[in-house]
């Protein structure tokens, strides 16, 4: 796959109403099927909204679960990227990334790091995902995706880079902080920063999908992007706005960048892999 065409949908979604945010969803994709996009992206839990609390357990479904056949059907014709809550098979409750393509559904990244802290309390409702695994795309190529909190974490898009990532999802549901001084928020700074500087590191795209709206107290302040392998910015939707924002990613920028200048390509994982296990090894002695 050298190129492809990308719709961001930054959207809000209806707290625990999952039958209205899959008709929001289907209509997206039909209409991002008929304008020729490749694949379709969604928030981080686009299909229940964020703050669902103790009802996570209600709505968490299996990635087989027939409610998800709208848009296994509608997959055949566009690669589809999304949030819900899953329920695995030894009944683990997750906050997920969902793919669907080609008519078959997999879950392909459940949250690691779950913050409970200030605003958040999500250890409360889910479990931790345990793995970060690249995905296959066909349309997209290999690709990495992780949910909002793990991309405060250098190891995950880390991990999935050397996977073989050429590009990268951050399926956002960040809210606005209370924070001194006006402006732009610092939420909005700190995650471009973040976006341009991963993507520079390891020399991929990465496309940051975040919602918008309000939820209970929550406001979501939008402004989805997509950073290419040189870490600048491409494109970015509005501030608090839903805005549908079509992108065209061309992979051979990584081949271009990584020729470049061969930073990524220099990094030594067996020194990496063995200076880790020294660290974690004197953790356990301490």
């Amino acid at each position: 796959m050298l190129q492809a065409t990308i719709r961001i949908a930054q959207t809000g979604s209806v707290l625990a109403n999952f039958s209205e945010n899959l008709e929001r969803h289907c209509a997206i994709i039909e209409e991002a099927i008929r304008d020729g996009a490749d694949a379709v992206a969604f928030p981080e839990l686009s299909l229940t909204g964020y703050n669902v609390q103790d009802a996570a357990q209600d709505i968490a479904m299996h990635i087989d679960d027939p409610k998800l056949d709208p848009l296994r059907k509608l997959s055949r014709n566009i690669c589809i990227i999304c949030g819900g809550i899953e329920l695995s098979d030894d009944y683990g409750v997750y906050n997920s990334a969902f793919m669907f393509e080609d008519g078959s559904g997999q879950s392909i990244h459940r949250k690691i790091y779950l913050p409970t802290y200030g605003m958040f309390e999500e250890l409360r409702y889910f479990s931790a995902g345990q793995h970060i695994r690249t995905v296959n795309s066909k349309r997209l190529g290999r690709i990495g995706v992780a949910i909002c909190e793990d991309f405060w974490h250098v190891s995950v898009p880390y991990l999935l880079a050397h996977q073989g990532a050429k590009m990268l999802f951050a399926l956002m549901s960040s809210p606005l902080r209370m924070s001194p001084g006006s402006g732009t928020p610092a939420i909005v700074s700190q995650w471009q920063t973040i976006a341009e500087t991963y993507a520079f590191l390891f020399s991929t795209f990465v496309a940051c999908v975040n919602r918008t709206g309000n939820e209970d107290s929550f406001t979501y302040w939008g402004n989805s992007s997509l950073t290419g392998p040189d870490g600048r910015g491409i494109a970015a939707a509005q501030l608090f706005r839903e805005e549908l924002l079509d992108v065209a990613v061309d992979f051979t920028e990584v081949k271009r960048t990584r020729l470049n200048s061969s930073h990524f390509l220099d990094e030594d994982l067996r020194l990496f892999s063995s200076e880790l296990q020294h660290i974690v090894g004197r953790c356990r002695t301490d």
